[in-house]
C-alpha cells in the first residue's frame, strides 16, 4: 500500500486537500516544517520533520474519523457529487510518504477535538491490527501557534517520521512551491470562483521561509487573475477556439448518459513577440511549457495533465490548451484510478486509430456500436477523441499562420540579411546574364496590397502579411520563402506575384517541411535541450539524405522511357544553379 504509485507528494498532498474541500472548507493551510537535529554537524542541512494540512471544513465525529483512516472505506463509497468517492485518500496518500499519520478533527470548538492517528511501525511490529478508537485530544499548542484559520470546525492532519526516499523534494520551501504549482492547476476551478484559499507556508528552523497563497494555474489560460507572469497574470494569455464549448453525451455503464464537455483555447495574437525575438523564451512562454497536454477535470478538478497528445518537440505545442470534462458517473467509462491521478482509458485514446481493429468493410460508426456492446469503454470515447483531433489540426495550423514572418519583427524592418535578402541577390546576378520579364519589374503599392490579400489567403495574420510585404518593398526583395498547408504530394511550389515577386511555398502537411525546414528554423531551435537538438538535427540529416533517394528512385524507375534524360539534365542545371546561388551565399557570409 505504501507503493501506491503517487507521482509526487504534491499529489499525494492533493487527496488531503480533496478531503477538505469535500468537507466544505473555504480556508486551507498546508505547513511544511523542517528542522535541523540538535546534533547535526554545521555542513548538515535541515530535513523535513512534519508536513501538516489544516482546513476550516465541516470536522468529523468519531464514527467518520474511524472510517476515514480505514484503507477503502469512508463516507463517499457511493456518493458521486464531488470529487470523493473512493474511500483511499487519506490513508493511502499518507502512508505513501511516511511512517506517521496524525489526525485531529473537530465540529464544536477545537477544545472539544478528537483524534486518531496511523504508525506504520507499529502495524509492522504487530502491535495494532484496528485503527486505534478516536478520542478527545487537544491540539499541539504548536499547531494552534502555526495556524491561522483554526474555527468552530475543521481538520488537522500531521504527517511524520518521513522515509526521505519518499519525498519528491528534499526541503521544505521547494516541496511547498512545487505543490503551489500543482495545487493551483487541480483546483483552479475552486479558486476561480473564490470558494477555497490554499495558504503555503514552510519554516525552516523556527524561521518562514516562503508563505504563499496558491493562485489558478489555467492550463487553457483563460481565467484571470492567474499565477501566469506578465503581462498575463491579470488577463487572459489564450482565446476561447469556437463561439461554445462542445458538449457530447455519453453514455454510463448503467446507460445513463451524462454531458462531457471539451474546451479548446489558442494563444491571442499580441503574445507574438513585437521585436520578432522567440515567445518561447519568454517568462510566459516558459509557464505555458510547463502546461503542455490535455486537461482531464472530473467534477470541477483536475486529474492530470495528459501529454500523451502533444508533440512535444513542436514549439507550437504549447501555445494551445484542451480540456476535456466529464462528471463522475463516467469514471469507468474514462478508467479513473482510485488515486485520482489518470484517466487510463481516455489516456489510451491518443494513439488509438479505429481503423487497426475494424473488420474488413466496417465503418467507423458501425465499429463503435460493436466496441458499446461488447462493453468496451473506448466505443463511448471515439467520438470525443476524434473531434480533439480534428480540432488540434485546425488550431495548430492557426499558431503556425500566427508566426509567419515574425522573425525580422516590426520593430526591426531593416534586419540582418535574411535568406529572402539572400535569394533575391542570387536573383538580382543571375539577371545580368539571363534576364527575364518579371526582373524589371518593382513592387509599388498595387502590387503590396496584392501580395498582403494573397499572404491572408495562405493564412497568414492580417498583421504579419502586411509586414511581410512592407518589409519586402523596403528591401526590394524579388524572393520571398513562405509557408501554406495544401493537400498535395509537392513539397514546394513556386508562384510568380506582381511587382517581381517570386514565392516559394513550403507544404507544411509535407513530412520533408516538418523533418528538415521547421526543424533547423532559429525558432524551433531555441525551444531545445541539447540532447533533444542533436536528435532533431541528425533527423534532419537523414531526412535530407532520404529526399536524394527519392530523386535517384525517380531518375532510375524513368530509364525506360524518355523522362530519364529530361531528368539527368534538370538535376545537372538545378546544381549548376545551386552552386551559383550557394556562392553568393559565401559572398554575403
Amino acid at each position: 500500500m505504501r507503493d501506491s504509485g503517487y507521482k509526487s507528494t504534491a499529489y499525494a498532498l492533493a487527496e488531503l486537500i480533496d478531503n477538505a474541500v469535500q468537507a466544505d472548507a473555504s480556508e486551507i493551510e498546508l505547513i511544511c516544517v523542517e528542522e535541523r537535529p540538535s546534533d547535526a554537524k554545521k555542513y548538515q542541512r535541515a530535513r523535513i520533520a512534519q508536513i501538516a494540512v489544516v482546513d476550516n471544513g465541516d470536522g468529523m465525529d468519531a464514527e467518520t474519523l474511524d472510517k476515514a483512516l480505514q484503507f477503502g472505506n469512508g463516507m463517499r463509497l457511493k456518493d458521486r457529487s464531488g470529487i470523493g468517492r473512493f474511500g483511499m485518500g487519506l490513508p493511502n496518500a499518507s502512508i505513501s510518504q511516511c511512517r506517521r499519520l496524525d489526525v485531529w478533527s473537530w465540529q464544536n470548538g477545537v477544545e472539544n477535538a478528537i483524534h486518531s492517528y496511523l504508525d506504520v511501525s507499529e502495524i509492522e511490529a504487530g502491535q495494532v491490527e484496528d485503527v486505534p478508537a478516536p478520542t478527545h485530544a487537544e491540539l499541539p499548542q504548536e499547531w494552534v501557534d502555526r495556524s491561522d484559520i483554526l474555527g468552530p470546525s475543521g481538520t488537522l492532519i500531521v504527517w511524520s517520521q518521513f522515509d526521505e526516499h519518499r519525498l519528491t523534494w528534499s526541503s521544505a520551501r521547494s516541496t511547498l512551491a512545487n505543490t503551489e504549482n500543482l495545487v493551483g492547476r487541480i483546483y483552479r476551478r475552486f479558486i476561480d470562483a473564490g470558494e477555497v484559499d490554499i495558504h503555503l507556508v514552510a519554516i525552516s528552523d523556527g524561521d518562514t521561509v516562503f508563505d504563499q497563497k496558491a493562485k489558478a494555474n489555467d492550463p487553457l489560460y483563460l481565467m484571470a487573475p492567474t499565477s501566469t507572469p506578465a503581462p498575463y497574470g491579470d488577463t487572459p494569455m489564450f482565446q476561447r477556439w469556437g463561439e461554445v464549448d462542445h458538449q457530447f453525451d455519453v453514455a454510463a455503464e448503467d446507460g445513463q448518459t451524462h454531458p462531457v464537455t471539451v474546451r479548446i483555447s489558442w494563444a491571442r495574437p499580441d503574445t507574438v513577440c513585437q521585436d520578432g525575438t522567440n515567445r518561447g523564451g519568454t517568462l510566459y512562454g516558459k509557464h505555458a511549457a510547463k502546461n503542455l497536454g490535455v486537461s482531464v477535470v472530473r467534477a470541477r478538478r483536475e486529474l492530470e495533465l495528459d501529454d500523451n497528445w502533444t508533440n512535444s518537440y513542436d514549439p507550437v505545442e504549447r501555445w494551445w490548451g484542451v480540456e476535456v470534462e466529464f462528471p463522475p458517473e463516467l469514471d469507468e467509462i474514462f478508467g479513473v484510478t482510485n488515486n485520482k491521478q489518470a484517466a487510463v482509458n481516455f489516456a489510451r485514446m491518443a494513439s488509438f486509430d479505429w481503423t487497426d481493429e475494424a473488420e474488413a468493410g466496417e465503418t467507423s460508426i458501425a465499429f463503435q456500436e460493436r466496441l458499446r456492446e461488447d462493453g468496451d469503454p473506448r466505443g463511448h470515447l471515439i467520438s470525443v477523441t476524434n473531434y480533439i483531433r480534428e480540432q488540434l489540426t485546425e488550431v495548430r495550423k492557426r499558431l503556425e499562420a500566427q508566426t509567419k514572418g515574425t522573425r525580422g519583427g516590426k520593430s526591426s524592418r531593416h534586419p540582418q540579411t535574411t535568406t529572402d535578402d539572400r535569394a533575391t541577390r542570387a536573383f538580382n546576378d543571375r539577371s545580368e546574364n539571363r534576364p527575364i520579364e518579371s526582373d524589371s519589374e518593382t513592387l509599388d503599392d498595387a502590387a503590396k496590397e496584392a501580395l498582403v490579400i494573397d499572404l491572408e489567403k495562405k493564412r497568414y495574420e492580417p498583421e504579419i502579411a502586411r509586414e511581410i510585404a512592407e518589409t519586402a518593398q523596403d528591401r526590394k526583395r524579388k524572393v520571398l520563402f513562405l509557408v501554406e498547408d495544401w493537400e498535395s504530394y509537392a513539397f514546394f511550389k513556386v508562384e510568380s506575384k506582381p511587382g517581381g515577386i517570386t514565392e516559394i511555398v513550403f507544404n507544411s502537411s509535407h513530412p520533408a517541411y516538418k523533418r528538415v525546414v521547421e526543424v533547423l528554423s532559429p525558432e524551433f531551435l531555441q525551444e531545445q535541450g541539447e540532447g533533444a537538438l542533436l536528435r532533431r538535427l541528425d533527423d534532419a540529416s537523414q531526412t535530407l539524405r532520404m529526399l536524394f533517394a527519392a530523386w535517384a528512385r525517380l531518375e532510375i524507375e524513368e530509364m525506360s522511357n524518355n523522362r530519364k534524360d529530361a531528368l539527368k539534365s534538370m538535376r545537372q542545371d538545378w546544381g549548376q544553379m545551386a552552386k551559383v546561388f550557394l556562392q553568393v551565399d559565401e559572398d554575403l557570409d
